[in-house]
């Protein structure tokens, strides 16, 4: 989520005027909007949310200073103050303090309602997900159809590379195959070492991501990416993918009699899906070191649903189907999305899975999609 101040007032119909932002306040993103007259909102605020108040809470300026100091150490990015409510006009006290706490102030006029700017927030929040949502997709499926040239795991790399824009190396112990630009030595170096100890781990090394490919005992290699944004989930879930089509892909043409591509994509679908979980760097969950398999896993589910009536497994299966996106999913069930949420944060406890990863989801998927549920 990235919309900014220069973002709301671009739209025109809302008639909000800035009073005051530097260009840092300007640029910090807003990642939701809500509304309080409250004295103290900082409870129900989160880092990136903004705020829309008409000042009902103030019963002097001097309240002022102090409720703009609370919202700046919450990590509120900015203000709308609604005005001809209480006040005719923007309050100077709070034009001084949100100047001094570096919080972007706009105003809002009396004629557009609070639930229009929050709107437009949600609908820029929407689009962009949409947005990477659509990204992702298109590039995993052009990274599948790349590991089915006679290049394999070579034209994954570069696929990869053109896509998220970024040099891309898979370094053995005697080699590296890389991909729009060389990995540096320092980096080859420490994928090498990580090789040499075996087992499935990932790092940063002068702001290259290394991750092992491959199971412990026979790691296929180390996958390198160059500097790329830390905090996009779809560049890291691309890269995921890579993880495990690396050790998939094949290094000659595939033969004829393997069947037709169609039936070639699908079957690498359904290998790529298991592989994502098992390509996660992180150290095995006691279910796995118990050899816990997916049927039990379902279920698990089942009978907590059958227990509950919480309907755990239809919720997961429609949050998966629509990429983790609560909203989508909630419209899928005829639910609230607040449902849906409070569903999958309950799967995650009875499973004991941390479904806010992307490789638990992975897990997950591969599960359901083996038991016909996808």
């Amino acid at each position: 989520m990235s919309i900014t101040v220069a973002d709301l007032t671009a739209h025109a119909q809302l008639g909000l005027r800035v009073v005051w932002a530097d260009e840092q306040a300007a640029a910090r993103p807003w990642s939701w909007v809500h509304s309080s007259d409250l004295a103290d909102p900082t409870p129900f605020l989160g880092e990136g949310d903004a705020l829309l108040t008409t000042g009902t809470q103030w019963s002097s300026d001097d309240e002022i200073e102090p409720w703009v100091a609370r919202l700046a150490a919450a990590g509120v990015p900015g203000i709308g103050f609604g005005t001809e409510v209480i006040r005719d006009g923007t309050p100077d006290a709070l034009v001084a303090a949100c100047e001094r706490h570096g919080i972007a102030l706009l105003e809002v006029p009396y004629r557009t309602p609070f639930i229009a700017v929050t709107r437009a927030v949600a609908d820029a929040d929407a689009r962009e997900r949409y947005a990477r949502v659509r990204w992702t997709l298109e590039t995993q499926r052009a990274l599948a159809l790349a590991a089915l040239r006679p290049e394999g795991v070579a034209a994954v790399l570069a696929e990869l590379a053109r896509r998220i824009e970024a040099p891309v190396a898979l370094v053995s112990l005697v080699e590296a195959e890389s991909a729009h630009g060389e990995a540096p030595e320092t980096v080859a170096e420490a994928a090498r070492r990580m090789l040499t100890a075996g087992r499935r781990a990932a790092r940063t090394v002068d702001g290259w991501s290394l991750q092992t490919v491959g199971a412990p005992g026979s790691l296929a290699g180390v996958l390198a990416v160059g500097p790329m944004s830390p905090d996009d989930d779809a560049v890291r879930a691309v890269v995921t993918s890579v993880v495990a089509m690396a050790g998939l892909a094949p290094r000659e043409a595939p033969r004829s009699e393997g069947g037709d591509a169609r039936e070639r994509l699908e079957r690498l679908r359904t290998q790529l899906a298991r592989l994502l979980a098992e390509s996660d760097p992180a150290p095995l969950r006691p279910a796995e070191q118990d050899g816990e398999t997916g049927a039990e896993l379902l279920a698990t589910l089942r009978v907590h649903d059958a227990g509950t009536g919480e309907e755990l497994e239809a919720t997961l299966t429609a949050w998966l189907q629509e990429d983790a996106v609560a909203e989508a999913a909630a419209l899928r069930l005829g639910i609230h999305r607040h449902t849906v949420r409070a569903r999958v944060r309950r799967a995650g406890d009875v499973l004991d899975r941390d479904l806010s990863s992307f490789a638990a989801r992975a897990e997950l998927w591969a599960v359901l999609h083996a038991h016909g549920r996808l």
